[in-house]
């Protein structure tokens, strides 16, 4: 007689738990679920993004790499080389994690962006290696941001609280640093990293096999931008994206050739095609333009040398280990030491008081403009 309403309880329980999984991913459930479980849910999520390679026609790097409408996307456990060529991460870096959620580094320090529009250029016995991210997935426990951020957070807040009687702040995702992963191989000679990143907050992570080293790190690109990993003494230089676009710089790159922009060019309507013609032309200038200010600052192609999928989590500055050299080796964030810059306001998600967290500012903010108490709010008391 109950069978039908414990089915509906079932099945409401089912699409609540999948409701919470596609909104917040599996770390909705990291306060309920232990570690195992929560390694389980996390292992599936990495698999809808980066694929299974267990799916692909032979388990080759090339069959995991997808030519998409939007870029070159890893769907699988696979690396970018140079030229981005895809190699299995396993055949590069050795103990690859992507469970950093809850890393903690030892120590952050604050770097500035550099003044001019010129990083110091490499020396002449260097390799020079190009990286770029686009979305990695791999968020840290760490956020910035600034007042306009709160204010619009502040916003939202009162917004509900009038509607509702309460108000829950969460941390946009866009706050959080993302991690990338960059192994270098090169072993012969120094290397000199040249890593940019398309969007947001970057902690790029580095990860030396045994002989390694590193002459000079630039960050280029996003809004805020890190190194873990890296010995203290090697010097960091950042230009942001708004310090490159202050110098008339526009990073730009060839598209894949199975990206959305071309089934346009070929086959869209006639109006369509004329104007992508005109956009395929200044793509054309914006790539020359950045590969010879590229050229003239760090002696190599930026196109040529560039390792970097537009979705992965792992590039590679050297060759191939294979049976002749020794793989990268993973350093954790957990215990590490970061430099990165930040915005007006910095934390790590967990630790810290309370009214110093994001949702704390964001409260505290809302309750001065009440006059100290929320339920001004109800009254319509003017933001």
């Amino acid at each position: 007689m109950i069978r039908g309403p414990v089915s509906l309880v079932i099945v409401g329980a089912i699409s609540m738990v999948m409701f919470l999984l596609v909104w917040k991913g599996p770390r909705a459930f990291e306060d309920y679920l232990p570690e195992s479980a929560m390694a389980f849910l996390e292992g599936q999520a990495m698999l809808s993004t980066f694929g299974d390679p267990a799916t692909a026609r032979d388990g080759s790097p090339e069959d995991m790499l997808r030519d998409g409408p939007d870029g070159l996307e890893a769907r699988g456990p696979i690396a970018a080389l140079a030229g981005n060529r895809p190699v299995l991460i396993s055949g590069v870096l050795k103990g690859h994690e992507t469970r950093i959620a809850k890393d903690i580094p030892a120590e952050i320090t604050t770097i500035r962006p550099i003044s001019g529009c010129k990083p110091t250029p490499p020396t002449p016995e260097a390799l020079v290696g190009h990286v770029t991210a686009g979305s990695s997935g791999l968020e840290t426990a760490l956020l910035t941001y600034g007042d306009r951020v709160l204010a619009d957070a502040v916003q939202v807040f009162v917004n509900s609280y009038r509607q509702t009687g309460s108000g829950t702040v969460s941390a946009q995702a866009e706050l959080a640093y993302e991690a990338y992963d960059v192994a270098v191989t090169e072993t012969a000679r120094p290397v000199y990293l040249v890593l940019l990143n398309f969007h947001g907050h970057q902690i790029w992570n580095i990860h030396l096999a045994e002989g390694a080293r590193v002459e000079r790190v630039v960050l280029l690109g996003g809004e805020q931008a890190g190194v873990a990993n890296l010995d203290p003494v090697v010097p960091v230089e950042v230009m942001p994206a708004a310090a490159l676009a202050a110098c008339g710089l526009a990073p730009a790159y060839p598209l894949n050739p199975g990206h959305r922009f071309f089934e346009v060019l070929a086959s869209g309507p006639e109006s369509y095609r004329k104007e992508a013609e005109v956009k395929y032309a200044a793509m054309q200038e914006a790539i020359l333009a950045w590969n010879t200010w590229f050229r003239d600052t760090f002696g190599v192609s930026a196109e040529e040398i560039r390792a970097g999928f537009d979705e992965g989590m792992v590039s590679v500055v050297g060759p191939v280990p294979g049976e002749a050299g020794p793989l990268a080796v993973y350093a954790p964030i957990q215990g590490s030491r970061i430099r990165t810059t930040q915005d007006t306001y910095f934390e790590v998600r967990g630790q810290g008081e309370a009214a110093n967290s994001f949702a704390g500012r964001v409260k505290a903010i809302a309750t001065s403009f009440a006059f100290g108490d929320l339920a001004y709010l109800r009254q319509g008391v003017s933001f």
